[in-house]
């Protein structure tokens, strides 16, 4: 396996609030590893290093998820319909071997992923082209056992494009991309199901930890999605022009819904914010210079249970612009989650690759590049 290797310094800016870090930000890599240290180590630095891994040929390689219990990690790629199996090293978490299996037929569109609790070992994911829903056993005992579909699910009522799932208790919440709508589907009795209308286009969709409402990022029509599950009522909260526009990257964090702009038209904002249980955002934006022009894509809080400080991970994208960066941005806070209190920055040692998502492990973060063909990883960064 080709393995790309980048060794940095962490460069402190000094102590002031929000002060920026920066981890390097080299240009396209070129074949066979490469190395490269920051000279300079004042106090209080430490060594950081970035991977890279490449990952079988496609055009697109999209989400990424680990499965529970086991090292190994999964990784859809929508152009071919492959699941890519990447084997974890238990003590340092490096990607040790990576072996690709279609799943479905070549133009099924292979593309969300999302673990299930209530069928342990299995994963749920998207047929975005075939708008299917398919239970999968990955075979996560075994690099080179093939994931097997156990079960498929048709995508009622007309709803086309299946994007983004995740399973909450017995119920799916999937957005349809092609139909414009949100999908909540009893998976133990599909026969159960509503559909919501949406505007151009849900990606995701995650539910309020304190409210219980669900909200959708809607990246064609700058604006959110709430839905109220038991009434089934919906209603839009457009995003402020100030903040910027585009809307992608929604998840549930501490507090509330927290959720990324990948910008204006012309330029990314640096803007994210958190959404509080009456539907009001408070939102922030990065100070670094690297951060103030970042298109912000997707972003991911560490692991359950790992004692850290307050802070989540951001992935700054190209997706939409050359002129932006491909980065990984480590975000602190306050106790109370109210206030930035410093920003980290690394760049992905492949500019241009329209890096897309995020996965935080326990002593490293992972991020998709959709057209590389390749997984990066940040090795013990700071938290």
């Amino acid at each position: 396996m080709d393995r790309r290797t980048f060794h940095r310094r962490l460069m402190s800016l000094g102590s002031l609030a929000a002060a920026g870090t920066l981890l390097g930000m080299p240009g396209t890599a070129t074949a066979g590893p490469r190395y490269r240290n920051v000279p300079s180590q004042p106090t209080g630095s430490s060594r950081r290093t970035v991977v890279e891994y490449e990952l079988p040929p496609a055009e697109e390689t999209h989400e990424i998820v680990k499965v529970p219990g086991r090292p190994m990690l999964l990784v859809s790629q929508m152009s071919n319909s492959r699941l890519v199996k990447l084997q974890l090293d238990t003590r340092t978490e490096q990607v040790t071997s990576v072996k690709a299996f279609p799943l479905g037929a070549p133009d099924a569109m292979l593309h969300g992923l999302a673990v299930s609790s209530r069928h342990p070992g299995r994963i749920w994911a998207t047929h975005e082209g075939a708008d299917r829903l398919l239970l999968v056993d990955p075979r996560a005992d075994s690099l080179e056992a093939a994931p097997r579909i156990e079960r498929e699910i048709a995508v009622p009522g007309g709803g086309r494009g299946p994007h983004y799932v995740n399973e909450y208790g017995d119920t799916l919440w999937v957005t349809l991309k092609g139909s414009d709508q949100v999908l909540a589907l009893d998976h133990t009795r599909p026969g159960r199901h509503r559909l919501f209308d949406a505007e151009p286009h849900p990606i995701f969709a995650a539910q309020h930890p304190v409210s219980g409402d669900f909200y959708v990022s809607q990246d064609g029509a700058s604006s959110l999605l709430r839905i109220e599950p038991r009434s089934g009522r919906t209603s839009r909260i457009p995003v402020p022009a100030e903040q910027g526009s585009t809307p992608v990257g929604l998840i549930s964090g501490p507090g509330g819904i927290w959720v990324v702009l990948l910008g204006t038209a012309k330029a990314g904002t640096g803007a994210f914010g958190r959404i509080d249980a009456d539907g009001q955002i408070v939102w922030h934006r990065l100070s670094n210079p690297l951060g103030r022009s970042a298109w912000l894509l997707h972003l991911a809080f560490d692991p359950p249970g790992k004692a850290r400080e307050p802070g989540l991970w951001l992935l700054a994208s190209t997706i939409v612009s050359e002129q932006a960066r491909d980065l990984i941005i480590r975000v602190r806070f306050d106790p109370s989650w109210a206030r930035v209190t410093g920003e980290e920055y690394a760049g992905l040692p492949t500019q241009l690759c329209k890096a897309h998502r995020l996965l935080p492990l326990e002593n490293s973060v992972l991020a998709t590049e959709l057209t590389s063909a390749r997984v990066a990883q940040l090795i013990s960064a700071r938290h």
